[in-house]
């Protein structure tokens, strides 16, 4: 057990797989990313937001220009964009069968 509440476990899921999905739609164009841009409605997801960025990131299957972190209201991943590896990858995961 790692001691991750299972709620946040699930946020921080919903979370990433949201930036994939908005990632996919908008590839191979970059987009400024923040919570609000991925779901207006819930606010206050800034650290589940964060460490989902940076679990991706780490992944190798996006990139970005920068994290901006306390500058504004929200974080910001600018500049974020799918890699070659994240499309292929969401790629293979969603075409027909």
């Amino acid at each position: 057990m790692t001691g991750i509440p299972l709620l946040d476990t699930l946020r921080q899921t919903a979370i990433t797989g949201a930036v994939l999905q908005v990632l996919h739609n908008e590839w191979p164009r970059a987009i400024d990313l923040a919570p609000s841009t991925l779901d207006p409605t819930t606010p206050g997801e800034h650290r589940l937001f964060v460490q989902a960025i940076r679990a991706l990131i780490d992944e190798g299957l996006i990139a970005i220009e920068a994290l901006l972190i306390g500058v504004g209201d929200e974080p910001v991943a600018r500049g974020a964009l799918l890699t070659h590896k994240g499309a292929l990858m969401l790629e293979q995961v969603t075409r027909p069968m």
